[in-house]
């Protein structure tokens, strides 16, 4: 039984690592085509992908099968799509402004970590904030145990 349960978990995480690949080049695209620099347009397709990857992640994977997936997934499909679409948006804007303000074409990888970790973040706390009732803090464990 858990041999099953770690192959759909495998699976999962490679379907996830495919689609955050696809929709990163297919943005990457869009942006060069657009005439956007390399240097803004990658830190903007990052964070235009990554929120929405993690937000998929926390309501359909079987690795985080627990409460807070429960109440992801009570919400509507269109509504958590909305979420996500607003937490790409948030990030992609992270991102192409952190990367004009902090960037230009020699900075130093630092400083690209910055800008990247920035806008991914941004847009992951979006999702989070508009879904906080699934996300919302838990009583700590009695007696110094740790919970789940």
């Amino acid at each position: 039984m858990e041999l099953k349960r770690l192959a759909r978990a495998t699976a999962a995480l490679l379907g996830l690592a495919v689609l955050a690949a696809a929709l990163f080049q297919g943005v990457l695209a869009a942006l060069a085509a657009a005439g956007v620099p390399y240097w803004v347009a990658f830190p903007t397709a990052v964070g235009a992908v990554l929120p929405p990857v993690l937000a998929l992640a926390d309501a359909y994977t079987p690795l985080s099968n627990h409460d807070r997936t429960a109440a992801l997934r009570e919400r509507s499909t269109a509504g958590l799509a909305a979420d996500a679409v607003l937490a790409a948006a948030v990030g992609a804007l992270v991102g192409f402004a952190g990367s004009y303000v902090l960037l230009s074409p020699d900075a130093s990888s630092l400083r690209e970590l910055v800008v990247v970790s920035a806008a991914s973040l941004a847009g992951y706390a979006t999702f989070v904030a508009r879904n906080f009732g699934a996300y919302g803090v838990t009583e700590p464990a009695e007696d110094g145990e740790v919970g789940p």
